[in-house]
Formats: structure tokens, sequence, C-alpha cells
């Protein structure tokens, strides 16, 4: 598993080693990593771009250079963020889009 922390809480975040095989719309990437288990989850867009830079950017994590669905709902609930490994940039879109998922939980 990858490890980063979180830099105000301090909690450790732990990242699943890799992506799911297929992409995926927003529903089915919240249930795909809800499934694996007790406290995985889908991670914030927050997180994401603390992954980019403590794990993308330092080649840890093996990471495509693609967008990747975040938990943060936008507009009301059918947008969501996602996070470009590849730009660097975040952005909104449909839910019904279909994008790369890594799961992350809290230790």
């Amino acid at each position: 598993m990858l490890e980063i922390k979180r830099p105000i809480t301090g909690e450790r975040l732990i990242v699943a080693e890799s992506d799911f095989e297929t992409s995926m719309n927003w529903k089915d990437a919240k249930n795909a990593t809800n499934s694996l288990g007790a406290g995985w989850r889908l991670p914030t867009k927050t997180e994401l771009e603390l992954i980019h830079k403590e794990l993308h950017l330092k080649g840890s994590g093996n990471f495509k250079s693609i967008s990747y669905w975040s938990s943060t709902e936008y507009a009301g609930g059918n947008y969501a963020w996602y996070f470009g490994f590849g730009n660097g940039f975040s952005g909104n879109c449909s839910k019904d889009v279909k994008k790369f998922v890594r799961a992350v939980k809290v230790l």
C-alpha cells in the first residue's frame, strides 16, 4: 500500500496500489471503492491534489496521466470533480462520464 500524510491533520491516508481495471462513471466508481471493504472510498478533490503532489510527481504509485474521479460533488449533485494527473488541473463534469478510479482510506 501507498501512504501519505494529510498536511493539516497529520492523518495517514492509504492509497490503493493500483487503479481499477476500467474507467467508470461516478456512481459505479463510488460503489466499486466502497465494495473494497471498511473505510475504502473515492478520494476527495483535495486528497487527489495531495496524491498527485506527494506520489505521482515523485514517480510513485504507477498513476496514469489521465483524469481520476473524486468524491467531491459539484452543482447540486449532477456533476463531480475530477483531477487530471497529466496536467495537474482539476475540473468538473457530468457524473455519467467515465474516468479512472483509485481508492483511498484513512488510518
